[in-house]
């Protein structure tokens, strides 16, 4: 079943109860999960990471706005990219929460400051209607302001090649900064490169991995849905609202429930991506209180992160195999054979890489992102070559990061 962030991330834009109902499986009693208690407290001992929350709220924000083109100008969407954003409302329709607008949060955050500069691998290989300089490498800076301009002046919700560009509007920004950022500071931990600020750095990772500041309550492995325990937002210290900084599972921590969830009902406990990040990242600020080396806690919080990302790029290739599998192997793919949306979310994710990995070398990162294509596929192989190529990728992360076949096959 294809599950979109959307599936996660719509309790901003529908009430609560619909949002229970999507999350079918999901049961908040379950042996993993539970009823909040109002006595639960919060496990991770800060909240002074509230750029980062902002940061999770614009990606989210800017592609539901792009995925409803027709109903916001180039203006709102450059306006929430390049930072003129304090006053604006927060999408949090349908929850109580106990900020209203992004100034509530953190002020002047500008998400296109953040974004990293580097050539997207591979991105010369864009067509026209995907790029603003096709035929050169361009950066997501580049590539974000081209398709703000498609979505907002020309009403354009997917390119003529099959991009659909509210995923990349949020998935690539997940990439960089979110990813990017995060990753590159547990990575300076774990090789001791960090020494002032120390609290204040390892806050801003906790922050880009969207963790609530305590993770039980929010989690179901049990029920055989995806892994959250009556969605992402819960009233923890029962004061009837839902601080955003401190309650709520942004995106990258929901995807890490998510595969956490599939992994659990296969081989196992192992590997728990949620919670292994989570404990992580909360010792590790332990750590930096008790002036001691949080460095492997680093690497541990760093490893689960990068494997999430792995598989999400596996998640979403299984969701484009599963639809090629009903049809003819000498078929040429056209139009409908695959779902655009999981396309994009696999090539946005590949991409995530680029921005820090530690098993994959540049040629392989290449070679994933050739086999999931420039854009979706058609008039150009056939059904069995594509499934040929989705299946190289798939083995080249399974064996780098050591996945199971039967983890491989339930993400």
């Amino acid at each position: 079943m294809q599950r979109s962030l959307f599936r996660y991330t719509t309790v901003f834009l529908l009430p609560l109860l619909a949002f229970g109902l999507v999350l079918t499986g999901c049961d908040s009693t379950g042996s993993s999960g539970g009823n909040v208690d109002e006595t639960d407290s919060f496990a991770y001992p800060s909240s002074t990471y509230g750029a980062e929350t902002v940061t999770n709220l614009l990606a989210f924000d800017l592609g539901v706005k792009v995925g409803n083109a027709s109903n916001n100008s180039e203006t709102v969407l450059d306006e929430l990219y390049t930072g003129t954003i304090d006053d604006k409302t927060l999408p949090t329709s349908g929850i109580s929460a106990q900020q209203s607008t992004y100034g509530d949060i953190a002020s002047g955050v500008d998400i296109s400051s953040l974004t990293n500069d580097a050539d997207l691998l591979q991105s010369a290989n864009l067509e026209s209607s995907d790029s603003p300089s096709s035929g050169s490498s361009i950066t997501t800076d580049d590539m974000l302001t081209f398709y703000f301009e498609q979505a907002g002046a020309n009403d354009v919700a997917t390119t003529d090649n099959g991009i659909v560009l509210s995923q990349f509007a949020e998935k690539m920004l997940l990439g960089t900064p979110i990813y990017g950022q995060g990753a590159s500071i547990l990575s300076d931990f774990a090789n001791g490169n960090v020494s002032s600020n120390q609290a204040e750095q390892w806050d801003k990772a906790f922050g880009y991995f969207g963790f609530p500041r305590t993770l039980e309550p929010f989690l179901d492995y049990s029920g055989g849905g995806e892994g959250l325990a009556s969605g992402p937002a819960q009233d923890i210290d029962g004061n009837e609202s839902v601080d955003l900084t401190s309650e709520y599972v942004y995106t990258w921590a929901a995807y890490a429930i998510e595969r956490s969830t599939a992994a659990s009902n296969t081989d196992g406990p192992s590997p728990d991506f949620a919670r292994d990040a989570f404990n992580a990242l909360v010792e590790g600020r332990e750590d930096i209180e008790n002036d001691e080396d949080p460095s492997s806690h680093a690497q541990t919080a760093l490893d689960a992160w990068e494997k999430v990302v792995a598989v999400n790029v596996i998640h979403y290739v299984n969701s484009m195999e599963g639809s090629l599998s009903g049809l003819d192997d000498g078929k040429t793919i056209a139009q409908g054979d695959i779902d655009e949306g999981a396309w994009g979310e696999a090539k946005a994710f590949a991409w995530s890489l680029q921005y820090y990995n530690s098993e994959l070398s540049t040629t392989q990162l290449n070679d994933i992102l050739k086999d999931v294509g420039n854009a979706p596929p058609y008039g150009e192989v056939t059904v069995s070559e594509y499934e040929n190529d989705l299946a190289d990728a798939t083995q080249i992360l399974q064996d780098a990061y050591s996945f199971s076949d039967s983890n491989v096959a339930a993400w």
